[in-house]
């Protein structure tokens, strides 16, 4: 109940119970500011996990693929080029001749065997050519592959590696505005609270202000 003396200008009890009325309904507001301001934080927390949450982990795994992967090795030689074809047609070659000498009555000269000879190792030489081209083709090929496997294995543990740091930063942020959240609700629930605090000293009612009025 309103003390009427204080409406003779003596104590200021419902002055000061009506300031301090005010000042609760600050600290609601304050109260009510930081809890959306923490719900905007963890919306922006939730976002930041659906979208960077699992990077740490992948950045590591795609690391260790990186790392662990195969070094480039070559291990074929010429002779597995050989044409599979290879044997018949030096047989083939070799029974024109034996026919050729067969039909000359040659077959026991050493022109015969000169002939199928140099028929013989000209065709090795040549298959031989043949065959190291092929292989050097095929190691080129296999080099490439090698090259464009690691630089996919490098750059997906680099991409992931950024996602980490933007994960990184992100949850730096949230911890950041938590804290200085924090810090500005308790700076103005203390505030609030000092304020009351020395409303409440100076606070008097009309009876006591009458019989001390300079107390």
């Amino acid at each position: 109940m309103l003390d009427f003396l204080e409406n003779f200008g003596f104590g200021n009890k419902s002055k000061v119970n009506a300031a301090n009325a005010q000042l609760e309904e600050n600290r609601k507001a304050l109260e009510d500011a930081n809890a959306q301001n923490m719900g905007y934080i963890n919306e922006y927390s939730n976002l930041m996990n659906s979208l960077y949450g699992t990077a740490p982990a992948q950045y590591q795994q795609a690391l260790q693929n990186y790392m662990n992967a195969d070094p480039y090795k070559y291990d074929k030689e010429a002779k597995d080029f050989f044409s599979p074809a290879y044997e018949q047609r030096v047989k083939d070659a070799t029974n024109v001749i034996t026919k050729s000498n067969a039909n000359a009555g040659n077959m026991f000269s050493s022109d015969y065997l000169n002939q199928i000879n140099a028929k013989t190792q000209a065709m090795a030489t040549e298959e031989w050519d043949k065959a190291y081209d092929r292989m050097q083709q095929d190691r080129a090929n296999a080099l490439q592959e090698y090259q464009v496997n690691d630089s996919r294995l490098g750059n997906i543990a680099s991409m992931l590696s950024n996602d980490t740091g933007k994960y990184a930063d992100s949850m730096g942020n949230v911890y950041t505005n938590k804290i200085n959240a924090n810090n500005a609700l308790t700076q103005g629930l203390t505030d609030l609270n000092t304020s009351i605090a020395q409303n409440n000293l100076q606070k008097k009612g009309g009876l006591a202000a009458l019989l001390n009025p300079f107390g």
